[in-house]
């Protein structure tokens, strides 16, 4: 009788603990912190390129690591180089640390030691361009910043706060604070 009542109560006990763990206040938390910071993937070493509607590469964005943000589509990009051909054929050259490619690729932002410029060998010597963060606009062929801007060209530089980069069109618009230095 004592073996029965023994059995009896082990299986109430397994029942209601059962009941009691499989409740939902006792899951684990699926999409906790230490969940979302780890990247839905990576990538080292990569190159992601668009292509213009004939088929030719019109941009190629070179990443030392690239990870997927919160497991959603926008990505994180390390060590980044940004090669873009202009339809009129000018090349262009965008490095920085960091980048952010936005949800469709066609806005790529890159921060921490920008520097943008015309690779094209027909027109060697061209300007440099350096700034804290620099906005791409894939689509336009647009650059901005609201950063502070050096451009060299050659022994002269040129300072401003602010810049519009039309890169299609080889057009610059300083914003405000421009101050140039000419040196012969």
């Amino acid at each position: 009788m004592a073996f029965r009542l023994f059995t009896l109560l082990a299986v109430i006990a397994l029942g209601v603990s059962t009941w009691i763990l499989s409740s939902p206040s006792h899951r684990p938390a699926t999409g906790g912190p230490a969940a979302s910071s780890l990247p839905g993937y990576y990538l080292k070493n990569a190159i992601l390129t668009d292509y213009d509607a004939n088929g030719a590469p019109s941009i190629r964005i070179h990443a030392d690591r690239i990870d997927q943000v919160d497991h959603g589509p926008e990505v994180a990009l390390y060590n980044v180089r940004v090669d873009y051909q202009s339809p009129s054929g000018q090349s262009w050259v965008m490095l920085g640390d960091t980048g952010h490619l936005e949800t469709g690729g066609k806005i790529v932002d890159v921060a921490g030691n920008v520097k943008l410029t015309e690779t094209s060998t027909d027109h060697a010597g061209t300007a440099i361009l350096h700034t804290d963060t620099l906005r791409y606009d894939v689509t336009n062929g647009i650059a901005t910043t609201e950063s502070d801007v050096r451009i060299d060209f050659g022994a002269h530089a040129l300072t401003a706060h602010g810049l519009i980069a039309n890169l299609k069109e080889r057009t610059m618009r300083l914003e405000s604070k421009v101050n140039g230095r000419f040196q012969p």
